[in-house]
This record gives C-alpha cells, structure tokens and sequence, in this order.
C-alpha cells in the first residue's frame, strides 16, 4: 500500500509530539461515558443511573433530554459497546435511517426516506455529514472513521435554519474528542476472522500551562471478505490508514483556540458483484468468492484543517469563528457485472463485460461566524455568517469490454458558491415553556461545465462541451422554522415544530446534449413535528418518540437506464424530480436496572409514498425518452418498519472486575431500490445481530470478545439492474474477534 507525503507528515509529527511531551503518565478514565453504573462491592447497594448526555443541535450544548430536535445521539461508550466504527452501522443502529454504497467507500445516507444517489459533480446529497461543524459535502467524505470519538449526533428532518447547506433530510454531526490538560494515553487493538488487524492510539499532552495538544492515530486492515477467485486475492478488503492532530491555546480571558487537521487514505481492491438474475433475483447461498476479469480498486485520499476560535463578547454573547478546509481525492474501478466474457454469456448478458470508472477531486473553504447569547433571561439566541466554496472535479465511464479501447466518458467541473445568514430565537414566554422562531437567507450559485468524449482511447473526439458555456443557477431561498416546548414535569418535556429546507438544483452527470446545461429545479421540503421525551424511574428509564409529516417538492431521482444512443449494453444515469409524502413515527427507549439488566429498543414507522412522479425508464435510439408514471410507489431505500434492539447484563464488580453480556441486533422490513417497485431491485426484511463479552478488570483496561452479524446473514448492500442482469453486493458475513482497550 502506498501513503503520500501528507500521511508521513503526519506520522513524524504524531512521533515528534510524543517526543516532546513530558514523559509522566496519568491514569485516567474516558469523560465521555455515559449509562455508566455506579458500581458498589456489594451487589445490593448497587445503583445504576443512565448518565445525561450534552448535544450540540441548535449550535450550543443542551441535554438531549430538553432540545427540541429529534435526536439519536451515541457517547464514545456506546459506539465501543455497539461496534460502531463507520457510517453503515451507525446506519444500521439508527431508528429511520438507511445507507447503501458504490462504490463501497461512497456511502449514500437516507433520512427518513430522503437521501441523494446523485455523486454527480454538479449535485449534492440530501442528507450530510459534518466533522466538528464542518460539512462533508461529497459522498466518500462521509466515511469517516469513528476513532477518538466523544459522541455522533444523527439529526432527523429538515435542519436548514442553523446547520445550512443541504440539510433537508438530516444530518450526522461526529464530535470529536478535544486536546485537554492531563497526561493521557489510550491504545486499541483489533484482532479478528479475515485477517482483521485494527490498531488506534491516542497520545494527550499539555505542552504548557496554557497549552494542550492531542494526536489520534489509526490503522484499519484485512485480507477481504470474500475472494477474487481468478487471482486468488481479496475483494471487500479494508485498508486504511487515518490520523488526527490537535492543538487548544487557553487564554486568560475565557477565550481559546482550536487548530486540527486530519487525514484518511485508503487503498482497496474492488468490491465483489453476483448476478442474481439466473437465481430468479434470490440471493446467492454463502457468497464468498467472484471471478471479475478485471481487478477493481478504490482509492481515496480526504481530510483537511479547521480552525475554531471561541471567546466572550460584550458580557451577553458568545463569539464563535470557524474556518474549515476539506479535501478529496477519489478513484474507483468495478467490475460491475463480477464476472468474465464467458459467464456473462452463459447468463445471457449480451456484452462480455460492464466495468464502472469513477475519478473525483474536489476541495471546499468554508468559514461560520456566531454570536451566542450568554445571559440568563427569557430570551436566548444564536446568530450567524456561513460562506462555503466547493471545486468539484469528476469523470465517469461505462465501458462493456474487458480491454476497451473506446471511450465513452463524462467529465464535469463544478464551483459552487454559497452565502447564508441564520438566526434562531427562544423566548420563555411561562415558566418552563418557551416559543422558537428561526430563519436563514441563502444565496447559492453553481456553475457547471460538461464534457463528452467518445471514439478510440488513444485519439478521442469531443462529441459535445459546454466549457466556456456553463450551466449556471443562482438561487436565493428563505427556509425557516418556529415552534414551542414545555417542560411539563421535571420528567417529562415536549415540543412541536414546522421547518423548512431546500437543495439547489442538479445537473446530470450523463446529460445529453440538449439538456447538458440545464439543472433541476430545487428540491423543497417542509416538516411537521411533535415530540415527547422522558424520564423515569429515577432515571433509570428514558422513553423518547416523535411524530412527523414532511412534505417534499422536486425530490432529485437519480437512475441508471438503458441508452439505446450507444452499443448494445451502454447505461445512461438519469436525474427525475418527483413530489413525496412521508409520514412517519419514531420510539426510543433506554432502560438499567440496579441488579445489572439493561434494555434499549427503538421503532421507526415511515409510510413514504411518491405524489406525482413521472420517472425515465430508457432512452430510445433517437434520444427521446420512454417513462413510467410511479406515482403511488414507495420511496427507494426505505423500509416502512425498523427495529434496533439490545439486552445487556453486568454483573457486580468483584476483586477481579466485571463482566459484560451484550446482545443486539436491527430489523428492517422489505425495500425497494429503484422507484418502480418492480420486485426486481428490491430486498427483503433481514435481521442483523451482534454479540459482546465484555471483562474489565480496572478503569484502565477491558477485553471485548465479539461477533458481528451473529447469524452470518446474507445482505445486500448495492444492487442495480441493467443489460439484462441483477448486479448485488453484499454485506460482509459473520465476523468474530477481540478488542483490547488500555487507558495510562
């Protein structure tokens, strides 16, 4: 595997950090951990409490048990408990929330029915991520490794007043762990079935009395779930290497300052891809090897710097200015119909190969400007400045041979330009309840230029441009939200609310000619919300749910299609707009108890139904379009039921430590994958389960013995029809091992 420069730096600079650091070490406990038991030597004086857990969702820290935002939030213990360490099974133990990937390192969020397939240059997802504030604005930026982590915060429904730029679905906001002013030093190492080899340091020093800097290290390694059985090497590999360095000034007036920068790369073999169409669309019985006459790669290099400046202004405010730079360079190879001339021909697929390529560099400067209120009154409010600038650069090809030497590729560049004034206000109007008012103005522009070449590879012509005659929008929306909350018990707090939030519009990233500088129109949504949360039993017991209607307008559908203008097999990747409503409900629950069971089961409900919907099923031979009216269908990826669960038991603590048992798992109903609803893309309810052990002798050391996918379930995680064939990928099969956490 090769690493560039930047991961040296990085490495030398973790290495000299360490040098420099005072050498005494202090023994520590993670600050982070929440449901901790207050565990007593003798098993009847034992008391457990479900710890409160801080959130950041209006943009200033609150209790998750009093923010008027539908919130599912994991502490730094529960994401170790549950084996949480990337995108999907933080998807996975998400009520409402789905994801599928492609390529693998592509991950493709759906909120509450509402996600973005589009990786077009001149699109965006309906549904981000954020890395301490800062948007992630591309797919394979989102996945991000879940190590040092104190907490992710997954926000449902639109949250286009204070969070900006393209959350109308939701959002997951990773938080991560700060530098602070003692010695610690925290090791993990992985070692499990497929050759897994996982391994994460984290070194904190205070390098003076004013000054603390934090350095996060991480390798991430197996030999492939599954096998390239014509080479003998690895398909659904991991290898990955990430580091993260951080350094806090704390200055004499209350004020400080945040450096960090980070860095991910990855260098895989190709994902793994079945035909199910000679199985009827079943699944293949214990997929573990494929044959692709061409190896695949994914390679991804992201990461970036940002830097946060807090301090106290003018005795009733709080200052806040964050500036942040990410980056992303991405390229991908699949062989997507995973197998050679002759089985395609023997499964009557009529071209001998179909091979993806994707190519992506992209950069963004974003900076955010807050003044927060900071006195004790009736009012409270945030206010704020966001400007962001994103330079996306993106290739895509389709070919249908195993050495092509035509050309058939779509190169797009996009800049897009966006400028947002926010604020939101809470007036406590009676004791305990409060009103809520909260609007942003944006102005976003995009200007996108396309590309066609086709012919040989080694002299390709130019079969249309639009460089030097863009595509452009320029957008002004106005999304806002109001409501109220009252804490009507000290247990029990409710609230209602209506937001809005928009997308810009799309451009395709396979646009014909006529329609190559013509973007959608915006999507729009706006959400109706009702919410209770809960606690009880001394807080021993937290039942939390919301009800919702959301009603979406210009909802970007992307689909790949045949295209009848090329050789037989060529795809073509369209962009429709549809109208939805979803309707939906959503429980959480957490319950321990004093003799050491715990519980916590959560249920998502989503009736989500296309209004008007006219999509694209194929473009004929004179580029005109053949079309589907799928109207009434329910939306892509989105199961109607979802059920997360986990039952744990803790023993007493003994001389020698306690003992953990967890239990867990995800139930999703049936999905469909493509709007049509035609059984053809389409999967069935599946049940996902893990199982921990968990012995810890001290607050310095645990042994976590696990198993994902208990039940070595056969799940698909990408599927797409097309030159007559059903093309899945699958999730990775049962895998056990141990972890071994050291705190010093």
């Amino acid at each position: 595997m090769k690493f560039t420069g930047r991961t040296m730096l990085l490495a030398s600079a973790a290495l000299a950090f360490w040098d420099v650091s005072s050498a005494a070490i202090a023994q520590e406990a993670d600050a982070t951990i929440a449901a901790q038991p207050a565990q007593q030597t003798d098993e009847n004086e034992r008391t457990r409490t479900l710890s409160a857990v801080t959130v950041t969702a209006r943009r200033r820290e609150e209790s998750l048990q009093t923010v008027p935002v539908t919130v599912t939030a994991f502490t730094a213990e529960d994401l170790a408990e549950q084996g949480i360490a990337d995108i999907q099974r933080l998807a996975n133990n998400t009520p409402g929330v789905t994801i599928d990937s492609f390529p693998r390192l592509a991950p493709r969020a759906t909120f509450r029915g509402i996600g973005g397939q589009n990786q077009g240059a001149g699109a965006d997802p309906s549904a981000v991520a954020f890395l301490d504030g800062i948007n992630l604005g591309r797919g394979p930026m989102l996945a991000v490794d879940m190590f040092d982590v104190a907490r992710v915060e997954v926000l449902k429904g639109p949250q286009g007043t204070l969070w900006g730029r393209n959350v109308i679905g939701g959002a997951v906001n990773y938080v991560t762990e700060k530098p602070i002013d003692e010695p610690l030093t925290k090791l993990r190492a992985t070692f499990g079935d497929y050759g897994q080899k996982n391994l994460f340091a984290v070194v904190n020093r205070p390098l003076t009395d004013s000054i603390d800097g934090r350095i996060a290290l991480s390798s991430v390694k197996n030999n492939g779930f599954r096998t390239n059985l014509n080479t003998g090497g690895p398909l659904d590999d991991e290898e990955r290497i990430s580091g993260r360095a951080s350094v806090m000034f704390n200055f004499a007036n209350d004020s400080d300052l945040l450096i960090s920068v980070d860095r991910t790369e990855d260098d895989t073999a190709g994902g793994s891809r079945f035909n199910l169409t000679p199985f009827n669309y079943e699944d293949v019985d214990n997929p573990r090897g494929a044959n692709p006459d061409r190896p695949g790669f994914i390679r991804r290099e992201t990461g970036g710097a940002r830097i946060e400046y807090n301090a106290p202004l003018f005795s009733f405010a709080d200052f806040t200015a964050l500036i942040g730079y990410r980056d992303l360079s991405f390229s991908s190879s699949e062989d997507f119909d995973g197998t050679t001339p002759a089985g395609n021909a023997m499964n009557g697929i009529p071209v001998p190969a179909i091979q993806v390529l994707m190519e992506e560099e992209s950069e963004a400067y974003s900076g955010e400007f807050r003044l927060t209120s900071s006195t004790d009154s009736a009012f409270s409010w945030v206010t704020g400045l966001y400007l962001l600038k994103e330079e996306t650069h993106r290739e895509r090809e389709s070919e249908t041979a195993v050495v092509d030497t035509s050309l058939n590729r779509f190169i797009g560049d996009n800049t897009t330009e966006h400028a947002a004034l926010f604020g939101e206000v809470s007036y406590e109007f009676l004791p305990r309840a409060h009103v809520f008012v909260g609007g942003r103005f944006t102005n976003e522009q995009k200007e996108y230029e396309i590309t066609h070449l086709v012919g040989d590879e080694s002299a390709p012509v130019i079969d249309y441009s639009t460089v030097g005659s863009p595509g452009t929008t320029d957008e002004n929306k106005f999304t806002w939200r109001v409501g109220a909350d009252y804490q009507l018990t000290d247990q029990v707090f409710a609230y209602g609310s209506v937001s809005t939030g928009f997308k810009s519009g799309a451009f395709q990233e396979q646009a014909p000619a006529a329609t190559a500088q013509l973007a959608t129109e915006p999507e729009e949504a706006t959400n109706y919300e009702l919410g209770l949360k809960s606690t009880w039993l001394d807080g021993q017991l937290i039942l939390n749910g919301a009800v919702f209607f959301l009603d979406y307008s210009n909802l970007q559908q992307i689909s790949t299609v045949p295209d009848l203008t090329g050789p037989v097999g060529t795809t073509a990747v369209v962009i429709d707009t549809a109208d939805a409503e979803i309707k939906g409900l959503e429980l959480e629950s957490n319950l321990v108890l004093d003799n050491g069971l715990g519980l916590d089961l959560s249920y998502a409900y989503l009736d989500a139904i296309y209004g008007s919907f006219v999509e694209t099923t194929q473009i004929n031979a004179d580029g005109s379009r053949s079309v589907n009216d799928s109207s009434g269908n329910m939306l892509q990826t989105t199961p109607e039921h979802k059920i997360v669960f986990g039952v744990s038991y803790e023993t007493p603590q003994y001389d020698w430590g306690y003992l953990n048992f967890r239990i867990g798992g995800n139930y999703e109903s049936e999905v469909f994958e493509d709007s049509t609803n035609t059984f053809i893309e389409y999967r069935e309810g599946r049940t996902l389960m893990d199982a921990v052990i968990s012995y810890v002798p001290s607050d310095n050391l645990s042994v976590r013995f696990w198993v994902n996918n208990l039940t070595d379930e056969t799940t698909r995680t990408h599927q797409a029809e097309t030159a007559g064939g059903l093309f899945a990928q699958y999730a990775p099969p049962r895998q056990a091992g141990v972890t071994i956490d050291m705190t010093f």
